[in-house]
């Protein structure tokens, strides 16, 4: 596999994608509408997820893993706050739940990469 393949795919292009999915989710709630409110006051769990998935990468073959767990915790940690930023700031009602819901986002994701950093190193190193 060629090297700029082994380096473009990586934790990076996932959180691209995470964060271009919360700015899609922050454009379609323009008419406020219920539903897509309901999931973004639980966004905090789906970034945990996707923090969780993050980790698949590791189980990827041809992924180049030199400094993938440094670029797992960098990429998330950035794109968790992007992607949060951007989908609360879309929230009809800015009350201060919803910055609760970043910090708890923040922390579950700290949390996650935490839990999963263990797992790797302790079982897949």
């Amino acid at each position: 596999m060629p090297r700029f393949i082994q380096l473009l795919i990586g934790p990076e292009l996932f959180w691209c994608l995470v964060v271009g999915a919360a700015l899609l989710l922050a454009q379609a709630n323009v008419p406020p509408s219920k539903s897509v409110e309901n999931i973004i006051e639980n966004l905090h769990l789906w970034i945990s997820c996707a923090g969780i998935l993050t980790f698949s990468l590791w189980f990827i073959p041809g992924v180049n893993r030199d400094w993938l767990l440094l670029r797992i915790w960098i990429a998330a940690i950035i794109g968790a706050h992007f992607a949060l930023d951007k989908a609360l700031s879309a929230h009809s009602e800015q009350s201060p739940g919803i910055g609760t819901v970043y910090i708890a986002g923040m922390m579950f994701q700290f949390f996650v990469l935490l839990v999963g950093s263990v797992v790797v190193k302790v079982f897949y190193a």
